[in-house]
């Protein structure tokens, strides 16, 4: 891989071998960093667990756990969360792939974003255009929690104004304590409800203003 790969507020410079974050770099052992980077090279590909030992270690037989412990270390670096995966998602039983954040989940207040959902374990930048929520991997808005159908509901946002649509999921979408039978205009601070998770959205100031991020309600 060469030059410099973006992705949410990071960057992986290859040719620095460099993880940054804004003007900071990341410190990452040099494996976790060749690991990071031939997932990255590799994207959306799903690697093997034995593909990723001989690329990391070429004719040395390792543990599996080298691996495993590698990927809690990039995790860590990245702010990653296995359950809620933005960016390194584990493919069960096989390996792991590189999930690239949507363009538009860059830091708050970039002009992208026009809305942020927020909840107990993650939060993502949303801005124009369709993002569907559900528990189907290949998703952007990936939430993989108990009562989330695999597409459970999309949040469509044209110019300044974002609605939310239940997609025929099997437990309902709401909106505080009302169900959606019909596409509903979202208001500043609104909790929407699927599953167990609770998301909070909220509007974002945008082309550089900054705003104050309301806590997660659960």
């Amino acid at each position: 891989m060469n030059g410099r790969v973006p992705f949410g507020e990071f960057v992986l410079d290859a040719d620095t071998r460099e993880l940054r974050r804004g003007p900071n770099s990341v410190p990452l052992s040099p494996k976790a960093y060749e690991l990071l980077e031939t997932l990255v090279a590799n994207r959306p590909k799903a690697l093997s667990k034995i593909a990723i030992q001989e690329t990391l270690w070429p004719g040395t037989f390792v543990v599996e756990k080298n691996v495993v412990n590698l990927i809690a270390e990039i995790r860590e670096a990245l702010g990653d969360d296995a359950t809620h995966p933005r960016f390194v998602r584990t493919v069960h039983r096989f390996g792991y792939s590189f999930r690239e954040a949507p363009a538009d989940d860059g830091p708050l207040g970039a002009p992208q974003a026009r809305f942020r959902l927020i909840w107990a374990s993650g939060r993502a930048g949303i801005g124009e255009g369709e993002h569907v929520l559900g528990r189907d991997p290949d998703l952007k808005m990936f939430l993989d929690a108990p009562g989330v159908s695999r597409r459970h509901a999309v949040i469509r946002v044209v110019g300044e104004q974002a609605t939310v649509e239940d997609l025929g999921s099997k437990n309902g979408t709401f909106v505080g304590n009302e169900q959606l039978n019909a596409p509903r205009v979202l208001a500043d601070g609104d909790v929407i409800k699927i599953g167990s998770l609770a998301l909070t959205i909220t509007a974002l100031r945008t082309w550089g203003s900054t705003r104050t991020e309301p806590q997660p309600k659960s």
